[in-house]
């Protein structure tokens, strides 16, 4: 461990391992803490702490050096530095000798007020540095904004996976490059990352296992229950899984359903970030068994509401035709119907970060796995496999995949839509969450548009080019600003689980859900 002081000039300070900070700008103190293993777990003990670590673990990615910043901005000593972060923020330099192609670097930002970045190496022009520009001997340089986020005062709340108050610090992360990772090869990282830990499967959803992992698949005696009367489909969204996903709901929503759709409620795993939603929707077509008709609702969160649109827009392209496969009713619940600015490449890493700084409000026990998901996207983007990430290329508001869905023919559904503002001020809001919203260099992508933080309010509902929308006022819920709700927390919401259930269990549909008499 290394004390050294911040004193506002540009002169690089050596912290050790041939590390060095140049902090232009700060004046104060600072520390460097040698690596602890396994991860962050040593001396920041809870639960939210111990996912971070697992998932850090999972991804094989080691702690190298952090370094502990307690400063307050001052006047520049000596000539002005043109040190600037990607976004054009004044930015603090860390640089990092290059170990070789066998490993590669990223850095983990933790911000006083629980706002968590991820930092990849930068050319000098603040593009992603290729791993080809990379070697032994070189240093890698990671520029980060200088400012911090405001700390919520009187707030005495979690401040995030880290606990962390105060200060910024910065990890220093270190990971094993595989083969897979080089050259063309990283293109599919993404795919064999997924096939390993998030394969494509369906299963049922009982109030006994609908956020337990590892549920069976359906048997043949499965699916023909599913197709002897209305069934219920849930999707899950990007970064996700079935189990991840829905935990929010309690047990007393998935025994309503259960109730009312006679046992017959199942999801769908996918992959969600090396395959678009029109895979998706294939690759379900092709798990149904010859003979087998379903009649469906959905329920879908995120991206998943893309995937709902091709099964029931699109479902005749994969064999879906209308006496195989029709769909009912759709709950979108924060669905990217119109996208994202967070999926455009630029802007890919911001929404990694969102997602970190939150991932710690979902239900415990799956905090881990959404940070494996978040890791493994950093490494591709890292390396240059953007082409691998079709799943998130989706969401593109710009791009051609959401250009062609809102060509399809009108659906035959009923859509309704759940979407949410965040207001930071809600008393409901923890403390990550305020200064994320509060932090400039967090929310200026959205500019002054509602969001969740991750999908624009309106997108759930609004006009988007589809025949199928808008969706009426009468057909959603928009979530009050001051409840605190965000991208990950809609099934924590007793508005949103009551309303949802409302929609899909109303006595006008009871005779719908039935099995029709025997002749009918």
């Amino acid at each position: 461990m290394t004390d050294f002081q911040l004193d506002g000039s540009s002169a690089p300070i050596e912290l050790g391992l041939g590390v060095r900070l140049t902090a232009p700008g700060l004046v104060g103190h600072g520390r460097t803490h040698e690596a602890r293993q396994p991860g962050f777990r040593d001396g920041t003990p809870g639960q939210e702490t111990a996912a971070l670590d697992d998932a850090l673990a999972s991804a094989e990615m080691s702690e190298a050096m952090s370094v502990e910043l307690d400063a307050t901005e001052a006047p520049v000593a000596g000539p002005a530095p043109n040190l600037r972060a990607p976004g054009g923020d004044d930015a603090l330099m860390l640089e990092v000798p290059d170990a070789g192609p066998e490993w590669e670097h990223v850095v983990l930002e933790i911000d006083e007020g629980g706002v968590m970045r991820w930092h990849l190496p930068l050319t000098d022009d603040n593009q992603v540095a290729p791993p080809a520009t990379r070697g032994a001997g070189a240093m890698k340089r990671f520029r980060i904004p200088r400012a911090v986020a405001p700390t919520p005062v009187g707030d005495g709340q979690t401040r995030g996976l880290v606990g962390l108050v105060g200060k910024k610090l910065l990890k220093v992360l270190v990971y094993p490059v595989t083969d897979v990772l080089l050259g063309h090869a990283v293109d599919l990282f993404a795919a064999k990352w997924e096939a390993k830990k998030r394969p494509y499967g369906l299963r049922l959803m009982t109030p006994d296992n609908y956020a337990t992992p590892g549920a069976p698949q359906l048997t043949a005696d499965d699916w023909q229950r599913l197709s002897s009367g209305r069934a219920l489909l849930m999707i899950h969204g990007t970064f996700s899984t079935a189990h991840g996903a829905f935990s929010g709901l309690s047990r007393e929503d998935v025994d309503v359903l259960n109730a009312r759709y006679g046992g017959r409620v199942f999801a769908f795993d996918h992959h969600s970030l090396s395959h678009d939603p029109a895979r998706n929707a294939k690759e379900l077509a092709s798990r149904i068994p010859p003979g087998i008709s379903l009649d469906v609702d959905i329920i879908c969160h995120s991206r998943g509401g893309l995937v709902a649109r091709e099964l029931a827009e699109r479902g005749a392209t994969y064999g879906l035709t209308p006496d195989r496969f029709k769909v009912g009713r759709v709950v979108f619940v924060g669905a990217a119907n119109a996208g994202t600015i967070l999926a455009q490449p630029d802007h890919m890493v911001s929404m990694i970060d969102r997602l970190t700084s939150v991932s710690n409000l979902i239900p415990t026990g799956f905090v881990s796995e959404l940070l494996d998901g978040l890791i493994t996207v950093i490494k591709v983007i890292g390396h240059g496999g953007l082409k691998s990430l079709d799943g998130l290329a989706s969401m593109n508001p710009d791009g051609p995949y959401l250009k062609a869905l809102a060509g399809a023919g009108k659906s035959g559904a009923t859509y309704y839509a759940i979407t949410a503002d965040f207001d930071a001020s809600a008393q409901e809001a923890t403390a990550p969450l305020k200064s994320l919203v509060k932090d400039k260099l967090m929310d200026k992508i959205f500019e002054k548009a509602a969001n969740d933080l991750v999908v624009p309010t309106e997108g759930v509902f609004a006009p988007n080019g589809s025949l199928s929308f808008p969706i009426e006022a009468v057909a959603r819920l928009e979530i009050s600003p001051t409840a605190g709700v965000v991208h990950t927390t809609y099934f924590l919401s007793p508005d949103a689980r009551k309303k949802m259930k409302e929609w899909l269990t109303a006595d006008a549909t009871v005779a719908s859900l039935e099995p029709a008499p025997a002749g009918v």
